[in-house]
């Protein structure tokens, strides 16, 4: 089975490297991250050769978002677009998942792997589980969440249920 694997990063990494970023940009006690704001306003400040594309359904197919480090690109399929601006929680963690790929992988930080049949690639290894982490920290700040309810952090970040739960579960750990 081919994968592809990053640099090892630790949740705590994580935590530290987003919590690092909003400081540096002003938001680091805002709730509810404007994620789209963050992408298309301070991005470009922060990376002046950003090119950020909404791109229609019909050219992107099943995908909803990609990005490509490389090129300081992110492209995001037209209606994912259009729910995060309406709010939709699952569409704000498809955007804030893309900009972990931009901040977290670079082309010499992943590398295309064969695994053994019976090896299974390490959370902490995995560029997918990295950019979740990290776009769940961005939108739900551990920090900022602790002794909330699953309700409350879903509708006071604008997240899922999901990514609230997924968000509070990794507190206790």
């Amino acid at each position: 089975m081919n994968c592809y694997k990053a640099d090892p990063v630790s949740r705590e990494d994580i935590r530290r490297y987003v919590r690092d970023l909003k400081r540096s940009v002003g938001l680091e006690n805002v709730l509810y991250f404007p994620i789209l704001q963050f992408v298309e306003n301070v991005l470009p400040l922060i990376i002046p050769d950003f090119q950020f594309e909404v791109v229609p359904e019909i050219e992107m197919g099943g995908k909803h978002g990609e990005t490509y480090p490389s090129k300081n690109l992110m492209r995001i399929r037209e209606d994912i677009y259009l729910r995060a601006a309406a709010g939709e929680g699952r569409d704000r963690f498809t955007i804030a998942h893309e900009v972990g790929h931009l901040f977290m992988h670079e082309d010499d930080s992943i590398a295309l792997c064969r695994l053994a049949p019976d090896e299974h690639l390490k959370p902490f290894e995995d560029p997918e589980w990295q950019a979740d982490a990290f776009g769940g920290e961005l939108l739900a700040s551990s920090y900022l969440i602790q002794g909330m309810s699953e309700i409350q952090v879903q509708m006071k970040c604008g997240v899922s249920s999901s990514a609230a739960h997924v968000q509070l579960s990794a507190l206790r750990r």
